[in-house]
């Protein structure tokens, strides 16, 4: 799937375009658990019992879905812009970011809610919202952050806010319409200040006639909500810097995108049927990690990769087959 083609809603999308100019940034400080750094040794222990499909249960599709309805609710946080006292830098690319995943979550049967800039306050509101919403006739829920951060906590426009309280407010005692039902949290931005090393040469498809940047955006570490059927989807791990192309978005969700669409709309549903959400994340990563930075005016950047993470507590397959 490429990006490249129009431009539309301020956003290019253009082959061979010498106006248009586009940077690489980082989303700043980062969300999440530390996944490394143990000196502990480890072991392997030979599995003499593999796990088949056939034993993993499937979340069952909500019913809606069969009778042409909404399949769930994908809500869509997007922050570019920043009060001068919070000290962080415009998002620019975000709005690529929100417009794929617009178009990605419609073709997969969601009613997407986008918001666009908002303050703290209209974060706890959104979510309160969220969270009220009689979800009987759904069958998952999705939310995304595209946005900076620092440990964790997600800025709004006027500065910072906790995470933990936000995806608490989904748990079964406090959202019991959702119980037993996939709750999917996506947070694009940086959990860190350092730049992941390349450690082979990965080549990379370039844009022609244009002049882009690759920065970085700033990042968010929560504390997860102690249930279960939560799956939390990172940019990056955890240290680190998250990418985004100041004109097509950030590296993850471009992926994310590209994944998702191939996978689950352009290949029919019968691929869609046996593609499971956390393979289709472990190739988004795959995807992601072969990138490295080609363009920026940050010269210690160049060459530098990115890693994202996933973490689940889904507690069956889940699959996001379209209607028929």
């Amino acid at each position: 799937m490429s990006f490249n083609g129009t431009e539309k809603d301020g956003v290019a999308f253009a082959d061979g375009d010498d106006d248009i100019e586009h940077d690489i940034e980082t989303d700043a400080k980062g969300i999440g658990h530390k996944f490394f750094g143990s000196s502990k040794k480890r072991t392997t222990v030979e599995q003499t019992d593999a796990v088949s499909d056939q034993r993993i249960p499937r979340y069952k599709p909500g019913r809606n879905v069969a009778s042409g309805g909404f399949r769930g609710v994908a809500v869509i946080i997007n922050n570019e812009y920043f009060h001068y006292t919070t000290g962080m830098n415009q998002r620019m690319g975000t709005k690529a970011d929100e417009k794929h995943l617009t178009r990605l979550f419609k073709k997969l049967d969601f009613d997407v809610k986008p918001y666009t800039n908002v303050t703290t306050t209209d974060i706890r509101h959104i979510v309160e919202n969220a969270a009220s919403i009689d979800h009987s006739n759904y069958d998952c829920f999705f939310m995304v952050f595209l946005s900076h951060g620092d440990n964790g906590a997600i800025y709004g426009t006027d500065g910072k806010i906790d995470v933990k309280p936000l995806t608490e407010r989904f748990v079964g005692k406090s959202c019991p319409s959702l119980i037993g039902k996939p709750k999917v949290f996506i947070f694009q931005a940086c959990r860190g200040d350092q730049h992941e090393e390349p450690v082979v040469h990965a080549d990379e498809d370039t844009v022609d006639g244009i002049d882009n940047e690759v920065v970085v955006d700033a990042g968010v570490s929560p504390t997860l909500p102690n249930a279960s059927d939560f799956l939390f989807c990172y940019s990056v791990t955890e240290g680190f810097f998250s990418h985004r192309d100041t004109l097509y978005g950030s590296w993850y969700i471009q992926c994310f995108v590209e994944v998702f669409e191939e996978e689950l709309i352009n290949r029919g549903r019968e691929s869609a049927a046996n593609q499971d959400i956390l393979s289709l994340l472990t190739f988004v990563n795959y995807k992601v990690a072969e990138k490295s930075v080609e363009r920026t005016r940050n010269p210690r950047a160049l060459g530098k990769k990115q890693m994202p993470c996933f973490l689940s507590m889904l507690t069956k397959k889940f699959y996001l087959v379209t209607k028929e």
